[in-house]
């Protein structure tokens, strides 16, 4: 299994005014997220936000990684997940959710074990991954587009 993290530190708001186009792109703008196999995120030291994304071909173990310090990755952190790509699974301590294209998931603080599955690895789900620290924990939910049970 393949998981990826890239570290970005802060900026200073008064250096990023100097920033020729170039090195703003460098610092801010997030290229190559979806890649079929793997976990790809970027850590932003700026709000300890977390984007990423999951392609899993075969199922794929989000975990904390060196980066976190932690033993697990929503120890201290939330997470936010919408599928743009084909139906699949997400798995959140043993509990199985089903969930298709436009669907999303929150998954809370203290949820150990999150495995993402595709239904068909030829058309992947693509789970576009947003995180947070967190400070309280709140229920894993499968949300649904707006009209939908």
């Amino acid at each position: 299994m393949c998981i990826t993290v890239e570290l970005r530190t802060a900026v200073s708001p008064r250096d990023v005014k100097h920033y020729t186009t170039e090195r703003l792109r460098e610092e801010f703008l997030i290229q190559n997220l979806f890649v079929p196999g793997e976990i790809k995120l970027v850590y932003s030291h700026i709000d300890r936000i977390i984007t990423g994304a999951a392609v899993p071909v075969k199922p794929l173990t989000l975990t904390a990684g060196d980066e976190l310090r932690a033993e697990y990755f929503c120890q201290r952190r939330e997470l936010g997940v919408i599928n743009i790509g084909g139906s699949g699974t997400i798995t959140v301590d043993g509990k199985v959710y089903r969930v298709g294209f436009k669907e999303a998931m929150y998954i809370g603080m203290g949820s150990k074990e999150i495995i993402f599955a595709s239904d068909d690895g030829g058309k992947p789900a693509k789970y576009y991954l947003n995180s947070a620290p967190a400070h309280r924990t709140c229920p894993t939910v499968l949300i649904k587009p707006e009209g939908e049970p």
